[in-house]
């Protein structure tokens, strides 16, 4: 299988790009890419660090593949809660997307996150994928258009 390449485009400036792994979690990746295009209000993730979250809709929840409870660095990660077939009150979506700009350990208020890891912001867009990152964080959300690239 091969890499599929996004466009997350940013409503105050910017163009990141990245890839999807089929290889790495291919029922995940199956989901994601069905329902791409979308364009939805970024959040800055902060209870999970420097990661940059979205809310996505499946067409069916696709199974922990990947999983793990540390990312790295420009890893893109897909989150749901795994034991709940509904979201909590708190949160704007059931299901999410998000990526990394420093490696974390991520936590919610209730312990520990698995996330499945997708794919990977290109890195030779750092610099970028960080002034992304802080500009959330400091001045709030703003919407991304995530699409097949």
């Amino acid at each position: 299988m091969t890499q599929i390449k996004i466009k997350l485009e940013f409503e105050r400036g910017g163009i990141l790009y990245g890839f999807l792994n089929p290889e790495k979690a291919p029922k995940t990746v199956e989901e994601v890419v069905k329902v791409l295009p979308i364009s939805i209000e970024a959040v800055q993730s902060r209870w999970c660090g420097r990661g940059i979250s979205w809310g996505i809709k499946t067409n069916s929840l696709p199974p922990k593949e990947n999983s793990t409870g540390i990312v790295s660095k420009f890893d893109i990660t897909y989150w749901r809660p795994w034991d709940q077939n509904e979201k909590t009150p708190e949160s704007k979506s059931f299901e999410s997307l998000a990526f990394y700009y420093g490696a974390e350990k991520p936590s919610y208020h209730d312990g520990a996150l698995s996330l499945s890891v997708i794919g990977r912001i290109s890195y030779e867009q750092e610099e970028l994928m960080e002034e992304i990152g802080e500009r959330i964080w400091l001045q709030g959300s703003e919407r991304v258009r995530c699409s097949l690239a």
